[in-house]
């Protein structure tokens, strides 16, 4: 019985620390965005996924949304629902980057501001990859967690 205990806790510990890696994360990534908006527009449009409207919508949204949701997740507030979000984000950041790596766009990623030259292949789309799938075992950890108890 004593093993189970130290194996929830420490699998609590270990989602602790998911959470709060990726919510400074977002808050790392989404600085250089708001600071420089017409960077990051640049770098949405070179996806070449939008259309003026759209690549405007998402410029000016997705910087702020990262930055609720790394709030969120580094105050805990409202962390389920900011893991989800979280998921849900690197979902959609694994679609734009394997769509930009089948159509051979020699572009960089745009995920840490334009300063970032990183371009895109298999490094950032598991980076993608790892963050739907820690936030969707985060959130799954933390709804089983009333059960558990």
């Amino acid at each position: 019985m004593n093993l189970k205990i130290n194996k929830h806790k420490m699998a609590d510990l270990f989602f602790y620390g998911v959470q709060v890696a990726i919510g400074c994360m977002f808050l790392y990534s989404s600085l250089p965005k708001i600071r420089h908006p017409y960077d990051f527009l640049f770098s949405v449009y070179s996806y070449e996924l939008a259309g003026p409207k759209l690549g405007m919508f998402a410029a000016m949204t997705l910087p702020w949304l990262e930055v609720l949701v790394g709030i969120c997740l580094l105050g805990g507030v409202f962390v389920s629902g900011a893991l989800l979000v979280s998921a849900g984000m690197g979902a959609m950041f694994t679609f734009v980057l394997g769509s930009a790596v089948y159509h051979h766009l020699d572009i960089t990623c745009g995920c840490f501001g334009a300063s970032s030259t990183e371009i895109i292949g298999t490094t950032t789309i598991v980076r993608a990859v790892l963050i739907a799938l820690f936030s969707l075992l985060a959130y799954f950890w933390i709804i089983i967690k009333p059960i558990r108890s």
